[in-house]
């Protein structure tokens, strides 16, 4: 795949100027690579680690794939912060449970992009799936059985002339790199180029470090520990294991919708890339096709309409050969759902200069109030939508129909703004659709104190 987006200049690309790296941008992009090799099997993908964390789906997902196991029930359609909390706390749970070792992370500093303590969680998961997979901890000592010339005692500049890589990857496949002894390690770029590119092609190492991030003289130590581990769980070597597949239209969409997704293919890759679509009843459905070409891939951004709710296969193959992930198993939902169930949401604005929309906003607070909403036990705040992020915002919108504030949506479903409510009050029918003889309150004093740990924006506090 195309590299992460790093603050690496024009320099990187000769020996004689170290590229302006820092070494948490290498230890960022190698995690997200090595994230999304583990994720590609369910179709999805991290662009950026700091932001893609927060609403829970992809670590859970994550854990579920590398431990074999099921978390449970959980917000599938998060939208609002604490089912984003609920979500993470789930995800950390289950690590607890796993047996691994969490200082100071909580579900909070994920959900506000705390890099430094998402590098740390990420770093204790790789620790324990990749690096120690096979119960041995000491990955310097089998390195230095393999290449015992090499003199290796470290992570970091044993590693910076590439030399030590080719001899590495010959003495697993003694077939490849035979010359590595007579490498010129002026040529530090070049050999780690060779390097990283024979231990993809030939042995089904993903390059989870660059060329330019190897030869670094701040080269990270877990970056390189996750890249090498690699070396000791050697994965399949065929070309359409290098081929990899994520988007919404792999996992999870709506009737109706357009199902968006990409393939992409390594240009050295040989073969064609096959993609087909069955419905439910296992007929194929018309998925539209167009390519893309980069300078070392061949990218296909594909979608489908999907007519009917159900479950869907999408079959992706290079010349006949499943890729990761295929076949993939998608989720068709009648309608987009906002993880309402069982809840009443109201959304509105802070800063409307509307007059009847912010009296509307008013009007609504003071009549569900009235009803007690704000004493239910499953209590969401009023939520502001432009404080949201965008996307989320975006789903409200959707599922309402409009951007008419404010919005009321009770059990996933619109039920409308406040002129709506106040018809429905009038005729006696509000009650009804707000299950009000079913729903268990707190108290006044309960409800107050819970506030406290909410912010402005109805996200949760720390």
């Amino acid at each position: 795949p195309p590299p992460i987006t790093t603050t690496t200049t024009a320099a990187a690309a000769t020996d004689t100027m170290p590229p302006r790296i820092h070494w948490q941008d290498i230890q960022q992009n190698t995690f997200t690579r090595w994230m999304n090799d583990e994720i590609r099997m369910r179709g999805f993908r991290v662009e950026n680690l700091q932001t893609d964390l927060k609403n829970g789906l992809i670590l859970i997902n994550l854990m579920e794939i590398i431990s074999g196991k099921k978390l449970g029930k959980y917000n599938k359609n998060p939208v609002i912060m604490p089912q984003k909390i609920e979500n993470l706390n789930i995800a950390l749970a289950f690590i607890k449970k796993e047996g691994l070792k969490l200082v100071n992370v909580g579900a909070e500093d994920i959900a506000s992009g705390n890099l430094r303590i998402i590098l740390g969680l990420v770093w204790t998961i790789i620790l324990r799936y990749e690096i120690n997979r096979n119960g041995d901890d000491d990955l310097l000592k089998w390195i230095q059985s393999k290449i015992p010339e090499y003199g290796i005692t470290n992570f970091t500049k044993n590693w910076n002339n590439g030399c030590a890589l080719n001899g590495l990857i010959n003495a697993l496949r003694p077939d490849l790199c035979k010359d590595h002894k007579s490498l010129d390690k002026k040529k530090k770029l070049d050999n780690a180029r060779r390097g990283i590119d024979t231990a993809d092609k030939e042995m089904g190492v993903d390059p989870l470090v660059l060329p330019e991030e190897m030869t670094h003289k701040r080269v990270d130590k877990q970056a390189m520990m996750t890249y090498l581990a690699q070396f000791r769980n050697l994965k399949p070597t065929s070309d359409a294991y290098r081929v990899r597949a994520w988007g919404k239209g792999l996992n999870k969409c709506i009737q109706d919708m357009k199902a968006p997704f990409f393939v992409q293919k390594p240009n050295d890759a040989k073969g064609q890339i096959e993609v087909k679509v069955l419905d439910q009843d296992g007929k194929q459905v018309a998925c539209d096709i167009q390519k893309e070409s980069g300078s070392s891939y061949e990218k296909l951004a594909c979608s489908y309409v999907p007519k009917k709710a159900g479950t869907y296969k999408v079959h992706i193959t290079l010349d006949g050969k499943h890729v990761p992930g295929s076949v993939f198993t998608v989720t068709i939902e009648a309608d987009l759902s906002i993880g309402g169930e069982g809840k009443v949401f109201c959304f509105f604005s802070t800063t409307s200069g509307n007059l009847k929309q912010r009296s509307d906003i008013q009007n609504t607070k003071t009549l569900l109030t009235s009803k007690k909403v704000h004493l239910r036990k499953d209590f969401v705040p009023w939520i502001p939508v432009d404080l949201m992020d965008r996307e989320d915002r975006e789903a409200v919108f959707q599922k309402a129909g409009t951007r008419k504030l404010p919005i009321v949506i009770i059990d996933d479903k619109y039920l409308g703004d406040y002129d709506t409510l106040l018809a429905l009050e009038e005729s006696d029918k509000l009650d009804v659709m707000l299950k009000l003889d079913q729903a268990e309150l707190v108290s006044e004093a309960e409800h107050k104190e819970r506030l406290k740990k909410y912010n402005a924006s109805g996200d949760s506090m720390p």
